[in-house]
C-alpha cells in the first residue's frame, strides 16, 4: 500500500500512527482506523493551519484515525490525501458504493460515489464497468468551472484536480500531485489529443490535439482550452522546465 512510503500519504505522527504502518514508521502509538464516507457534494480537506490541501466528493471514504474539536483526521481512500475534514460532514460507510456519478448535470459532482440507498437520478449514474474511453472529452466536461486551488468538482476545480477527475471518469489511478501524474503512462515527444501534458511542480493539463489543450488556469480563472505553446511559455516565465507528455 506504501510501497515508497512518500510522506504525504502516510498516516502518521510522531505520536500516532495507522496500524498499518507499524514496523514501518516510528510513532508512540498505533491504532485502525474507521470507514466513514462523505455526506456532502464536496468537502475540504485541512492541514493542521487549516489551508486546504484537498477535497473529498461525495460517497468517498475517509480513514479516520483521531477526531478532536469537530475535526477527524485520516485519509482519503481514493486519492491519498491526508488532512482533517470536518467531523459532521462523514457517516459511518455501512454499505459500499455500487455506481458512480458519470454527468456535471447531477446534483453531486462528476466521480461522486453512491449506494442504491441514495437519492440520485439515475439518468446521471453509471456502474464500475462502465467508463469514458477519452480523457481529453472527460475533462471537457468541466469547461468554464471556476479555478479554485485543491478543488475537485464543477463549483470549483483546479489543474491537478481536473487532470484527476477526468483520470478517475476514465476508470484510471487518479494522483493529484503533478509528480505523480507525470509517472502515469508511456512518454511522447509530440502531444496528441489525450495525453497528459505536465510541467512537474507547477501544472498539469490534457491535450485535445497536437496544438491545444484543456487545463484550469490560475490566471483565467477558469477551466479553458489554450494553445499549448501559450501555457508553455507563461509557466517558463514564471521558473518551470519544459513540460512531460505522457500518453495513456
Amino acid at each position: 500500500m506504501f510501497p515508497d512510503l512518500d510522506p504525504r500519504f502516510l498516516l502518521a505522527r510522531s505520536d500516532l500512527a495507522e496500524l498499518a504502518l507499524e514496523g514501518l514508521v516510528v510513532a508512540e502509538r498505533y491504532a485502525p482506523t474507521r470507514a466513514l464516507r462523505c455526506v456532502l457534494g464536496f468537502a475540504p480537506i485541512r492541514d493542521e493551519a487549516g489551508e486546504q490541501v484537498g477535497e473529498i466528493l461525495f460517497g468517498e471514504v475517509f480513514d479516520v484515525l483521531e477526531d478532536r474539536e469537530a475535526l477527524s483526521w485520516g485519509r482519503a481512500r481514493r486519492d491519498g490525501t491526508v488532512g482533517y475534514v470536518d467531523s459532521d460532514l462523514l457517516e459511518t460507510a455501512s454499505a459500499p458504493a455500487t455506481r458512480r456519478v458519470a454527468t456535471t448535470e447531477a446534483a453531486l459532482p462528476l466521480n461522486a460515489l453512491v449506494t442504491d440507498a441514495d437519492e440520485v437520478e439515475p439518468e446521471h449514474l453509471t456502474d464500475f464497468l462502465t467508463f469514458d474511453t477519452d480523457l481529453a472529452s472527460a475533462a471537457e466536461r468541466l469547461l468554464g468551472a471556476p479555478y479554485h486551488r485543491r478543488g475537485r468538482s464543477r463549483a470549483g476545480v483546479d489543474c491537478g484536480g481536473l487532470v484527476q477527475q477526468a483520470l478517475l471518469a476514465c476508470g484510471k489511478a487518479g494522483p493529484r500531485p503533478s509528480d505523480l501524474q507525470a509517472r502515469l503512462g508511456d512518454a511522447a515527444t509530440e502531444a496528441r489529443r489525450g495525453d497528459l501534458l505536465v510541467w512537474i511542480g507547477n501544472h498539469a493539463g490534457i491535450a485535445v490535439d497536437d496544438t491545444r489543450l484543456i487545463h484550469a488556469c490560475p490566471q483565467a480563472g477558469r477551466v479553458l482550452i489554450e494553445a499549448i505553446q501559450e501555457v508553455d511559455a507563461r509557466w517558463r516565465a514564471l521558473g518551470a522546465g519544459a513540460p512531460v507528455i505522457r500518453r495513456l
